[in-house]
């Protein structure tokens, strides 16, 4: 078996699941973002994501839930290795909300080849790509949305071109990972009291107009020009919202669960 473990992969489920029949790079990239959420409830509700593909498939392929960066990202890779396309795994540093705060490589992503050409495709970061993007100095229209990547010498930096301009969303080197590396970095984010995922419910999804944020149980509409609207929910109707916006199924122990943290005291 490969250090991965990508012969435990159900294929044709995962691809059903996706609703993808005719399998390539771009395609499984658009059906995976389309039917699979970007949600953080288990660590939102104390559990730590298991990250071997038995585990991903039977909560992501059969449950109907979602997940975050290490889940789906494990998952899509080990689909497009299935089908013949080389993956290499990558660990990137968020730099929302600026690059001035080194942060530690928490974030899971890939690049793919496809006829020896190499791309960036990440269906794991809630603001996506929709769709792979060839890793040289290019820009990119995603339907409305524009994104760019640029060096920084041996750095690779992925930019979204908003209201007031460039921001930067993460930054990565071509340095090899290893199972080990997500371990790690799954527990840290799953479990650090200081981690966005642990203290707030996220959920997030973007379409070729749209960028839709749960955050806790404020619900924000984003437009390339920025915010289009906001409101706040009631921990009621944010989880209804998981379940009808984001396609988040639930059962009732963890519905249970996330209302009680949403009601408990900060």
């Amino acid at each position: 078996m490969s250090q991965w473990g990508i012969e435990e992969l159900d294929l044709d489920a995962y691809l059903k699941r996706i609703e993808v029949d005719k399998p390539n790079l771009r395609s499984v990239a658009a059906g995976h973002r389309a039917n699979i959420p970007f949600e953080n409830v288990d660590p939102y509700i104390g559990r730590v994501p298991a990250l071997d593909l038995p585990s991903l498939q039977a909560k992501m392929v059969q449950r109907g839930r979602g997940g975050y960066c290490y889940e789906h990202n494990t998952l899509y890779a080990a689909a497009l290795e299935r089908l013949g396309i080389e993956v290499t795994r990558l660990a990137a540093r968020t730099r929302v909300g600026g690059p001035e705060t080194v942060r530690p490589r928490t974030h899971m992503m890939l690049l793919a080849t496809v006829d020896g050409e190499r791309f960036l495709t990440d269906v794991g970061f809630g603001a996506n790509l929709l769709d792979p993007v060839p890793l040289r100095e290019t820009t990119v229209q995603h339907g409305s949305w524009t994104f760019r990547l640029t060096r920084e010498d041996d750095i690779w930096v992925l930019q979204l071109l908003g209201p007031e301009g460039w921001s930067d969303l993460y930054a990565f080197a071509i340095e090899h990972t290893y199972p080990a590396d997500y371990l790690m970095a799954n527990h840290y984010t799953a479990t650090w009291q200081g981690s966005p995922f642990v203290n707030r419910l996220v959920a997030q999804s973007r379409d070729e107009d749209e960028h839709l944020v749960l955050s806790g149980t404020e619900l924000t509409v984003k437009g390339p020009e920025g915010v289009r609207s906001q409101r706040t929910l009631t921990p009621e109707q944010a989880v209804e919202t998981l379940r009808d916006q984001f396609g988040v199924e639930l059962t009732d122990a963890e519905l249970d669960a996330v209302l009680a943290k949403l009601t408990s005291p900060a």
